[in-house]
């Protein structure tokens, strides 16, 4: 990382549009901000490397405008569905490993992040929300990964980083 003082990036994978197409089937209602999509968003940009995300449900609270536990509530979806993992919750302040096909910090390997919590590989299928199945939930394996990571190789080694500071997106 460079010393420009930015919050630096995020290379966002499929399981992001994946994130909204689920909760609306799930719940059959239409986007808004308070959707799991957005906290993803907000989750996913809070961690730098390859490290847990530190969320305190207050301060997120009161900066979406909602009640902590309508907050929780959102946060506990994502981790029923493996986009992420709880890993403590102290005074407030969480500890959330992020799915690497949900996004991953540039540098790092998103086959040692997937091995840490054994997370799925989720994706959209290719018809969108017109396929019967519109999200498509690999389970964990090493081999699936270790395909997911080849095929993928340019993108994961040379990530597109979306980022506030005009000398890190590309």
């Amino acid at each position: 990382m460079s010393s420009c003082g930015c919050d630096y990036g995020i290379s966002v994978g499929p399981a992001m549009l994946a994130v909204g197409f689920l909760h609306r089937i799930e719940n059959g209602k239409r986007y808004r901000a308070s959707d799991p999509q957005m906290l993803a968003m907000k989750i996913v940009s809070l961690p730098e490397g390859d490290a847990p995300a530190r969320f305190d449900f207050a301060v997120e609270a009161a900066e979406l405008g909602m009640s902590v536990e309508k907050l929780r509530a959102a946060v506990a979806w994502l981790v029923e569905r493996k986009f992420l993992v709880l890993d403590g919750d102290v005074d407030g302040v969480a500890r959330l490993w992020v799915n690497p096909a949900l996004a991953f910090a540039p540098g790092t390997d998103p086959r040692t992040a997937a091995a840490r919590h054994r997370f799925p590989y989720i994706m959209t299928a290719e018809e969108g929300m017109a396929a019967e199945e519109p999200v498509i939930v690999y389970p964990y394996t090493p081999e699936l990964w270790e395909q997911v990571y080849e095929a993928q190789r340019e993108m994961f080694e040379d990530p597109p980083v979306f980022s506030r500071c005009e000398q890190h997106t590309r």
